[in-house]
């Protein structure tokens, strides 16, 4: 019986491809924001909802959110892979993963953390406070500014409430976030090209 061939380092993506992956991932978040900034306008946003308007409208601020999020995700791991960098399948927390992939954006992860926050909130209790910042805590901050700049807060059990200032506000966010990662330049691999022959 013959000794089987050592394994071969898996070798590395193509890096046009790879390229072309990360450019249509970012692509694909500018078109959500864009739409998203489309919905600024609208009415509804900065109303205050009645009861039946409320589980329809927390729904969708909650999947536009999650939609966000999930594409920013998505641009990670195609950045990722285009720099060279591992992508780790299991590390679904978007602010860890942006933190571990480009270090220049952590400034965005309160906001990441603010913005899962209220993703939940949306969309399981109609936008009422139910998640603390800390564990026995009696706030809940989110993702956007509220009076004087600083990230918004509110009392557990208060309505949440993303109105079109917010809104661009997130948009914005998500733009920046997304500028960060794209600049993060690809890791040349020792030997590759015919230098390293």
């Amino acid at each position: 019986m013959r000794d089987a061939a050592p394994a071969r380092p898996a070798a590395r993506p193509d890096t046009a491809l790879s390229a072309a992956a990360r450019d249509q991932a970012a692509v694909t978040l500018a078109r959500a924001t864009a739409f998203l900034r489309t919905q600024i306008d609208r009415p509804w946003l900065d109303q205050c909802w009645d009861d039946g308007d409320r589980l329809v409208r927390s729904r969708v601020i909650g999947n536009w959110i999650g939609e966000l999020d999930r594409l920013l995700h998505v641009l990670l791991d195609a950045a990722a892979d285009h720099a060279g960098q591992p992508v780790r399948a299991h590390q679904r927390n978007t602010g860890s993963k942006l933190v571990t992939f480009c270090a220049e954006a952590s400034w965005g992860v309160e906001r990441l953390a603010g913005m899962a926050r209220a993703r939940a909130t949306f969309r399981y209790t109609q936008g009422a406070a139910r998640r603390a910042d800390v564990r026995g805590g009696s706030h809940m901050t989110v993702g956007w500014s509220g009076p004087g700049g600083t990230l918004r807060r509110f009392t557990l059990g208060e309505r949440i409430h993303l109105g079109s200032r917010a809104l661009l506000e997130v948009c914005d966010l998500y733009d920046e976030l997304a500028a960060q990662v794209v600049r993060v330049p690809s890791v040349k691999t020792e030997g590759a090209g015919h230098q390293g022959i």
